[in-house]
């Protein structure tokens, strides 16, 4: 049996902050809330959240590349 990818089931936020940069909230199933931090623009922000849930549907999703900050 496959087992699923434990980010299967993200969901995704994306917020303004004041000095104009933006982060994306990162809620997954059973785990603790996470924030990626470091876009300078919100579709910088918006195309880190589409290549991750492409990242989730394959299957290649290292932890060392997401660099995730509580």
């Amino acid at each position: 049996m496959q087992k699923q990818h434990p980010h299967l089931g993200a969901t995704y936020k994306v917020i303004s902050l004041p000095e104009g940069s933006f982060v994306v909230e990162v809620t997954l199933p059973e785990a603790p809330q996470v924030k990626v931090t470091g876009f300078a623009t919100q579709d910088a922000a918006d195309a880190w959240i589409a290549q991750h849930e492409q990242q989730i549907a394959t299957g290649t999703v290292m932890r060392a590349k997401l660099h995730l900050w509580k």
